[in-house]
């Protein structure tokens, strides 16, 4: 893959349509930038850059619909490109894991189907980035690196740390497994884990963002969050524009957005966002749920604190405490048990849990 840095600080074109899974027209919603043959030309490895945060069905609003995917695949072959999918979900990098989170997601059925690539290259190597806020060096993913181009598919869904999980932060998916867990602990605060966000973006930029909206996730996201429609698909080769708009149609102030903050103070804000096709206003939803981490949000007040506190769901997968940066978290009398002293509230323990058995509350001392 070729890094070319892309200056998002320009005018920018945010193309957003109405769609169900059954009825999507990416020929439609990609005409106003140029078609698919604008971002692919024939021949090149086209990398479908999913969301597979972890092992979870596509009605749970976790991961990237197949149905979206499906779509982009036909399209990348219309254009002469040869796709593949890819992603590092949360945990250990592994063929395991991979098989385990495909499966799950209805990609080992659709790739059977469209006889197309999944990824289990779990190789990485470091790669420098020249103008890395908290980043100089990063282990990057070998099948990000040896793409042609990048066609990026976020999941829209809410985070319990990041309060929005889209086209930004899509791209921490270009580093391994728990390396991602291990920079929770490294920048434990918002601001500082938004900057590192933004470090890999800068040097895993993708060629096109298609954010699947369609059925999305509200509440404490990003697996125990509850699925509403949307009914929205937005395409850009810009992801600061593309989660600008989001936050339009959510009407949520995008400034209360770590990644948006940051971006902002970088001056990665475009200057200027087009809507050729459908503007926010037209596809504005109301009354749409944070999680509950972010009450600051809405009556600008502090929130209190929230921490992890494991519920009488937990099965003892350990998953947890495998991924937790900070060693907090033991098996006590079967089930998980968080030491509050050393938690950081990074809330990788409830981003990984499948079994939703990890609730965010406020602990009284």
């Amino acid at each position: 893959m070729i890094i070319s840095m892309i200056e998002y600080n320009k005018d920018s074109i945010v193309s957003i349509e109405k769609f169900s899974y059954s009825d999507i027209d990416l020929k439609s919603l990609l005409a106003p930038l140029g078609g698919i043959n604008h971002f692919i030309q024939p021949g090149e490895r086209t990398l479908i850059k999913v969301n597979l945060l972890n092992a979870s069905t596509p009605e749970k609003a976790v991961v990237t619909n197949p149905s979206l995917i499906k779509a982009v695949i036909k399209e990348v072959r219309k254009a002469g490109g040869i796709p593949f999918i890819g992603d590092s979900p949360s945990g250990k990098f592994s063929k395991r894991r991979l098989d385990k989170v495909y499966a799950s997601a209805g990609l080992v059925d659709l790739a059977n189907e469209l006889d197309v690539e999944l990824n289990y290259n779990t190789d990485s190597k470091k790669m420098e980035i020249p103008n890395g806020k908290q980043l100089q060096k990063v282990p990057i993913c070998d099948f990000i690196k040896d793409s042609d181009k990048i066609i990026s598919l976020p999941k829209l869904k809410t985070h319990s740390f990041m309060i929005l999980t889209l086209a930004i932060k899509n791209m921490y998916g270009a580093v391994p497994g728990l390396t991602k867990a291990k920079y929770h602990s490294q920048y434990y605060k918002k601001e500082a884990f938004a900057d590192m966000l933004l470090d890999v973006l800068s040097i895993n930029q993708p060629d096109l963002v298609i954010m699947d909206g369609i059925v999305a996730m509200e509440g404490d996201g990003p697996f125990s969050g509850n699925p509403i429609d949307l009914n929205v698909l937005l395409a850009s080769n810009n992801p600061v524009a593309i989660d600008l708009a989001i936050c339009e149609i959510l009407q949520i102030n995008p400034i209360g957005i770590p990644t948006l903050k940051r971006a902002k103070m970088r001056k990665l804000w475009p200057t200027k966002i087009t809507y050729p096709l459908q503007t926010p206003k037209d596809v504005q939803y109301s009354g749409f749920k944070l999680p509950s981490t972010a009450g600051y949000l809405l009556t600008g007040k502090k929130t209190p604190k929230k921490s992890p506190n494991p519920n009488e769901k937990c099965t003892c997968c350990r998953e947890c405490v495998e991924i937790c940066p900070e060693d907090a978290i033991t098996i006590i009398s079967k089930r998980a048990s968080v030491d509050i002293s050393k938690c950081i509230r990074c809330y990788c323990c409830h981003e990984v849990c499948t079994e939703s058995a990890i609730d965010l509350v406020t602990i009284k001392k």
